[in-house]
C-alpha cells in the first residue's frame, strides 16, 4: 500500500468506527429512554455523543491575556500538516516532528492554559499529563514485554495519553460539580469566589416533556439521564418524583433491561438482513487463494489472490484445508531454532501452470489448530505457514435460516465469555481492547457496506451482552441489586453497601479496560 492509501484507510477505519459506536450505544440508550418514559419516569436528557463546548467565557477573569487560542490551534495543524508529509514522503524524521508538536506540544500547551483559565492549582495539568503518561509506558512495558518498538509507536502513545489527560483537564469544572447538579453545568473557583461555568452541546432541542435531545462534542457514545438515578446517603432518591429510584424494583428493572435488549435485537436484525440480502460468508472448499499477507512467504514467493493451488511437493491438494494441513508440520530443528523447510507450489493462474518455491515462516508462539471447517479449534502447537488465506463465498439465507443464525450470535458470545471464565489462560486469546475493535472494523471498512453492517451487528450484540455482566456500573450490576431489592418488597439495600458495590465495580471495570488495552499494546508493538 501506498502511504495515500495507508492515510487514507486509517481515516476510514476511524470514521467508521466512531460512526458505528455513536449509533450502537444511541440505540442502546433508546431502549432505556423507551422503558423509562413508558414506566413514568422523567428523563432529562438524551444524547449522541458525550462532552460538550464550555460557552462560559473565563478571559475576564485573567490577570494577564493569554496568547489567542486560534494561534495555538495553527501551530497545532502545522504539525498534523508535517505529520502527513513525512506520511506521504516516506520520512520518518518529518512525521516525528509533526507528531511531536501535533501530539505532544500542544495538548501539553493547551493543558496548561487550562489550568491558568481555570484558576486550578499549580501543576494539576503537569500531574494528570504525568498520570496519563506514565499509565501509557507502564501498558507498554507489560504489554510489549519491554519491547519499546519503533520510536514513532511510542510518540503514537504518548501522544494519545497527552490528548486524555487535555480532556481530563478541560472538563475539570464539570467534574468538580456537586451532586445533582444539571448536565453540563460546572464550576470553579476564582479568587475566592465560585463562577458557574457552562459547558453546551454542538446542538440541542426540548420536547414539551422537558427531555433535552442533544448532539454533543467528543463521538464516544451517548446517554439517557433519567432524573434522580443517583443514590443519596440519607435515602431521599426515592422520594424524587418521577425519579429512577421513586419507583418500584420491578419497573427498574425493565428500564435497565431495555438497553442490552435493543443492542442484542438490533444486532441481531442487522445480520439477519444481512444474510438474507447479501448472504453469510463462508469459507470456499477449493483451493483457491482468498488473499495474501503483505510481505508474507505466500507473496514474496509471488503467489497472488486469485490462484488456484494445484499440489504441494506433488501432492494434489483440492481443497484449501489440504494445504494448510500439507504446510503446517513442514518444520525442522536446527540446533538453534525451528525453521520451515521449502515447499514447491504448483498454482494455476490465468490458465497457466506455475511452480514456485516458498519457505513457510513459523510460528514464534503456540497458534490456534485450524480445523476441517476452516475455523480455529481449542489444540495449539507451532506450526508453520505460508501467509494467504482461503477464499470466502457468500451462502444464501431464507429468512428462517438467517434469523436462526442470527440468533445463535449472542448465545455463541455468551458461551465464549463462559469459556474464559472456565478457562482463564484463553483470556489473551479471546479479549481485545479499542485498538482492536478499530483495527477490525478498518479491515470491515475495506469489505464496503458488507463489512460495516457485519462489524456493526456483532459489536452491537456484544454491546448488549457485554452489559449484562453483573457488575454494578454495568446495566446487568444494577439489575443485580434491583432483583435483591425485589425480594427485599422494595426496601433500598444501604447506601454504605451501594458506594461499595460501585467502587469495587468501577474498579474492575477500570482493570479490564487497561488489561485489554495492554493486550492491543502487546499485539500492535512486537508482532
Amino acid at each position: 500500500m501506498t502511504p495515500v492509501d495507508v492515510l487514507a484507510d486509517i481515516v476510514r477505519g476511524a470514521s467508521v468506527f466512531l460512526l458505528i459506536i455513536t449509533v450502537l450505544v444511541a440505540v442502546h440508550e433508546l431502549g432505556h429512554y423507551l422503558a423509562a418514559r413508558a414506566c413514568g419516569m422523567h428523563v432529562e436528557a438524551f444524547a449522541v455523543m458525550m462532552g460538550g463546548i464550555r460557552k462560559t467565557d473565563l478571559g475576564p477573569l485573567l490577570s494577564r491575556p493569554m496568547l489567542p487560542a486560534k494561534a495555538v490551534w495553527a501551530i497545532g495543524y502545522i504539525g498534523l500538516a508535517l505529520a502527513v508529509i513525512g506520511l506521504l514522503a516516506h520520512s520518518p524524521w518529518v512525521m516525528g516532528a509533526g507528531l511531536v508538536v501535533s501530539g505532544l506540544m500542544i495538548p501539553v500547551w493547551v493543558s496548561l492554559r487550562l489550568e491558568r483559565l481555570y484558576h486550578l492549582k499549580k501543576f494539576t495539568a503537569a500531574r494528570w499529563l504525568g498520570q496519563c503518561a506514565l499509565v501509557a509506558l507502564a501498558m507498554l512495558l507489560f504489554g510489549a514485554r519491554g519491547q519499546f518498538g519503533e520510536p514513532l509507536q511510542v510518540v503514537g502513545l504518548l501522544s494519545a495519553a497527552a490528548w486524555v489527560a487535555t480532556a481530563i483537564v478541560y472538563y475539570q469544572p464539570v467534574l468538580q460539580k456537586a451532586d445533582g447538579t444539571p448536565q453540563g453545568h460546572g464550576r470553579i473557583e476564582a479568587e475566592g469566589q465560585e463562577v458557574p461555568v457552562y459547558f453546551r452541546p454542538v446542538w440541542s432541542a426540548t420536547n414539551r416533556e422537558g427531555t433535552e435531545f442533544a448532539l454533543l462534542a467528543l463521538p464516544l457514545g451517548g446517554f439517557a439521564a433519567i432524573r434522580g438515578m443517583h443514590p443519596k446517603v440519607d435515602g431521599s432518591e426515592v422520594t424524587i418524583e418521577g425519579g429512577f429510584y421513586n419507583k418500584p424494583p420491578w419497573m427498574r428493572l425493565i428500564v435497565l433491561f431495555a438497553g442490552p435488549f435493543f443492542s442484542v435485537v438490533f444486532g441481531v436484525l442487522l445480520l439477519t438482513g444481512l444474510y438474507m440480502s447479501i448472504g453469510k460468508q463462508e469459507p470456499d472448499p477449493s483451493s483457491k487463494v482468498g488473499g495474501v499477507a503483505p510481505s508474507g512467504q505466500a507473496e514474496l514467493a509471488g503467489i497472488k489472490k486469485g490462484d488456484l493451488i494445484l499440489s504441494i511437493d506433488g501432492v494434489e491438494t483440492p481443497t484449501f484445508y489440504e494445504v494448510v494441513v500439507n504446510v503446517r508440520d513442514r518444520l525442522a530443528d536446527t540446533g538453534l531454532g525451528t525453521v520451515g523447510l521449502p515447499a514447491l507450489i504448483e498454482v494455476e493462474r490465468e490458465g497457466r501452470s506455475l511452480t514456485l518455491m516458498v519457505v513457510p515462516q513459523v510460528d514464534a508462539e503456540p497458534m490456534a489448530v485450524i480445523g476441517p471447517n476452516m475455523e480455529p479449534t481449542d489444540e495449539k502447537r507451532i506450526q508453520a505457514r505460508l501467509g494467504m488465506g482461503p477464499d470466502r463465498i457468500h451462502v444464501p439465507y431464507s429468512f428462517s435460516m438467517a434469523l436462526a443464525e442470527a440468533a445463535m450470535t449472542p448465545v455463541d458470545m455468551v458461551k465464549n465469555l463462559a469459556g474464559m471464565v472456565v478457562k482463564p489462560q484463553t483470556v489473551a486469546d479471546n479479549l481485545g481492547g479499542p485498538a482492536s475493535i478499530a483495527v477490525q472494523t478498518t479491515a470491515a471498512s475495506r469489505l464496503g457496506l458488507e463489512g460495516v453492517l457485519l462489524m456493526a451487528g456483532l459489536l452491537s450484540i456484544s454491546l448488549g451482552v457485554l452489559n449484562l455482566l453483573p457488575i454494578v456500573p454495568l446495566d446487568g450490576g444494577q439489575m443485580v441489586v434491583a432483583t435483591v431489592e425485589l425480594f427485599r418488597r422494595g426496601k433500598r439495600l444501604s447506601w454504605q453497601i451501594q458506594q461499595t458495590l460501585g467502587a469495587v465495580g468501577f474498579l474492575f471495570m477500570i482493570a479490564l479496560f487497561l488489561g485489554a488495552s495492554v493486550l492491543d499494546i502487546g499485539r500492535f508493538f512486537t508482532k
